[in-house]
Order: structure tokens, then sequence, then C-alpha cells
């Protein structure tokens, strides 16, 4: 499935950082053009194309939001990509002002670069926005289960409980949020409700829920 960007306004008007930036038709095609060649290249997983051409459409039209958010699939594929990524994304979310998403992505790297604390102020930025511009968006779920995730990994289990509960209640079928909530459980002393966590994903073909059940739940003859 190929993602174009089309262009329906004549003038666009964007505020950012404490002034308006006027941005005129041909400079939102220019840029929007760039952009979809970029995107072509992404989807053949030609990365190494793929950046310079969204680089270049930032550059047109740095109010043009869909190239930021795919320097989020760079970063994912590419490790290289992963620095000029985040710089790109933090000017997006200067110019984005309260954006969850761009918020979230930047966590994201922060993670994938081993930098715990940083990814979760990003993520609880990405939730607090998210409260503001409406939780059904279909990341918002992730938003609290990797935050709970960086919760678990400094042994925060009530913290990381919390969020779990939330990303369940977000998404029910959400069988990752089920096993790891079940172990924040049992590293907090509640085995019972770990155990009805792990069985809940279990049933819903978890087979790393299905390991922990046996191992901690399931009764010895």
């Amino acid at each position: 499935m190929k993602y174009r960007i089309f262009i329906c306004l004549i003038f666009l008007s964007y505020f950012a950082i404490g002034q308006d930036i006027n941005v005129d038709l041909n400079t939102r095609n220019r840029a929007a053009e760039v952009a979809n060649k970029a995107i072509e290249n992404i989807q053949k997983q030609d990365y190494k194309a793929a950046i310079p051409l969204l680089t270049k459409a930032i550059s047109i039209d740095t109010t043009l939001r869909k190239p930021y958010l795919y320097l989020y699939t760079l970063a994912t594929n590419r490790e290289e990509f992963r620095d000029s990524a985040l710089s790109l994304l933090q000017k997006a979310k200067r110019i984005f002002q309260q954006d969850d998403e761009i918020c979230y992505y930047i966590g994201e790297i922060y993670k994938m670069q081993g930098d715990l604390n940083r990814a979760m102020l990003e993520y609880s930025m990405a939730i607090a926005y998210s409260k503001m511009n409406g939780s059904d968006f279909y990341l918002v779920p992730h938003y609290y289960f990797n935050r709970a995730t960086i919760s678990l990994k400094k042994n925060r289990f009530s913290s990381a409980i919390i969020d779990y509960s939330y990303a369940i209640q977000l998404k029910p079928d959400y069988t990752a949020a089920y096993v790891n909530r079940g172990i924040s459980l049992f590293q907090a002393g509640k085995k019972d409700d770990a155990c009805t966590d792990w069985k809940s994903a279990m049933d819903a073909g978890s087979g790393e829920a299905t390991e922990y059940w046996e191992r901690n739940c399931k009764v010895k003859k």
C-alpha cells in the first residue's frame, strides 16, 4: 500500500516557537513530492536512499509533518540514522507542540540508544499530550506499555502495574501487557493476580505466558 501526501490548501499558516510560519502551496507541493519519493524508497526498504530525501523535504517545508514521522521507521531499521532522526524529531517537537506521536517516537529512539531515563520522560509527555489530543489513537496503549516496561526494569513494580493496566484498558487484547503485568504483580508478591494475567495471555495464545504460568502457577503433581 502506498501512502501519498495530498495538498488541498492554497495557503497554510502555522504557529511555532512564538511566531507565525506561512507556507505557500508551491513550497508545500515541492516538499510533498520529495517526501513521497522518500516514502516509496522506505516501502522498498531502501533506507539509504530515503534519508536524504526526507531531510530535503523537511528543509523545503519544515511544517510538513509526514516526513518527520517516517524518520522513526528509518531509525528502527538502520542504527546509523538514529542520531540524525532524533535531531530532526526534536525539531519537529518544537514546531508541532503537544504532539504525542512525535514525543513517543523520540522516546523510542532514546530507548534504542539505551537512554531509558530520557525515553521515560518522552513517554510521559506523550501520555500527557494524548490526554488532551484523544486516547483513541492506536499508538496510545504503547505509550503506557513502554513506560511501564522501563518501570519494570527499574523494579518500580507499582508504577509498572498502573501503566500496564491503562494499556490493557485502552487495548483489551494487549497480550504482551498481560504478560508483563503478570511479571510485575509476581515481583510485587501478588502471585494469584500474576497467575490470572498469565492465564489470560496464555488463553490468547502467548507462549511466553504459558512458560510463566507452568513455571509459577501450575499445580505440581
